[in-house]
């Protein structure tokens, strides 16, 4: 079996009111998904799942920052239930052989909803948030910016479009995750010719 990347977005509800949000169980109204083939370092498939809402209607602000409107979710939601299924089946997002991958702590944003509909968060443990590993690893300051679309921009990857879609923007990160692997900066096993611990030097 061949080693897999998945590379997870989620778009949820949100507000224009930063104080409202914070106040909110936000609800997932959008999974989005790229594989990486880990030998040949290539996107093998994309998708994304839309997620019928129980709690909070579409805001306004919501529809203008990703597109997805109360219609989208109405006609092509699924249950998270259902969602959930499909992602363990049809991704692997549960097997600990598959690398996992998000540009921020998709975790935290994403179990709260899973918890208030009494259905069993789906994703292995071993989930790898890259956008704090970069900030470790090469900011310079707390002040400086990691955002997803400049960080890739800068490795030389072309962002997906539209941005704050979530199958878009699990591209994006799949493109950066390749380069930054072929940089040597990521998963240092897996670059072309890897030089192990234990090889002697030449």
């Amino acid at each position: 079996m061949a080693k897999r990347i998945i590379c997870i977005d989620t778009e949820l509800s949100c507000w224009d009111d930063p104080e409202f949000q914070r106040q909110q169980t936000q609800e997932i109204f959008q999974f989005g998904l790229a594989e990486i083939d880990a030998e040949k370092l290539t996107v093998t498939r994309t998708g994304s799942y839309y997620v019928r809402n129980q709690r909070h209607e579409v805001s306004k602000f919501c529809y203008q920052l990703t597109g997805i409107s109360q219609a989208t979710l109405d006609k092509r939601g699924l249950p998270l239930e259902q969602v959930t299924r499909l992602l363990r089946e049809k991704w692997g997002v549960g097997q600990r052989w598959n690398a996992l991958v998000t540009w921020g702590d998709e975790r935290a944003w994403m179990e709260p909803d899973f918890v208030a509909k009494g259905v069993p968060y789906p994703f292995h443990n071993g989930l790898m948030n890259l956008a704090d590993y970069y900030r470790f690893s090469f900011c310079r300051s707390k002040r400086d910016r990691a955002a997803q679309h400049s960080v890739a921009q800068a490795y030389g990857v072309t962002p997906a479009e539209p941005q704050h879609n979530a199958e878009a923007d699990a591209t994006t990160l799949a493109r950066l995750v390749i380069a930054m692997i072929q940089a040597g900066h990521l998963y240092p096993a897996l670059r072309p010719n890897p030089i192990h611990p234990n090889s002697d030097p030449e």
